[in-house]
């Protein structure tokens, strides 16, 4: 019986609206059912439209993003070619200064090779001198014990000798 209740307030509910608002309940509610379809028409436009525009952005995404690994990989290859050259050149360097190294030791070595036979040369020089020198020193020495010179001339023959030892 609480069914049938229910269903007559329905009925009851229904007769009272129809004599309420009459036909202006039934074009609202068939407005309503246009408004409804119109809107779930520019609904789903607009949700395609918008699914559009979603699939545009992520292949606009995808292109950008293999843009820039590309853009990265061709800065990685210049960054190794940029290490490779570095390299070369401190080789380069390296090598350069190996060789003005060497050069410098021989040039250095070949100097005071010639050094070393100059002072060898001078110093031979020297004892020739000085042996002539005492060659000269004996020789007057024995004339004057022989003559038996006096002290000025003694003085000055050393006085002579002391000069040519200078020079």
């Amino acid at each position: 019986m609480a069914h049938t209740n229910s269903s007559s307030e329905g009925e009851n509910l229904s007769r009272i609206k129809d004599i309420l608002f009459g036909e202006d309940l039934q074009t609202i509610e068939q407005k309503l059912d246009i408004v409804k379809k119109e809107n779930s028409v520019a609904f789903e436009k607009l949700k395609t439209e918008l699914e559009n525009r979603f699939k545009k952005f992520e292949l606009l995404l995808q292109e950008k993003t293999k843009e820039v690994l590309t853009v990265q990989e061709k800065s990685i290859d210049i960054q190794k070619n940029v290490n490779d050259e570095l390299k070369q050149e401190i080789v380069n360097i390296t090598v350069g200064v190996k060789n003005d190294k060497d050069k410098t030791e021989s040039a250095l070595s070949d100097n005071i090779e010639q050094f070393n036979n100059t002072i060898s040369k001078l110093e031979d020089t020297i004892n020739q001198s000085i042996d002539k020198l005492k060659t000269e020193y004996e020789t007057s020495v024995n004339e004057l014990t022989k003559n038996k010179i006096n002290k000025t001339t003694l003085a000055d023959i050393l006085f002579e000798l002391a000069e040519k030892l200078k020079k």
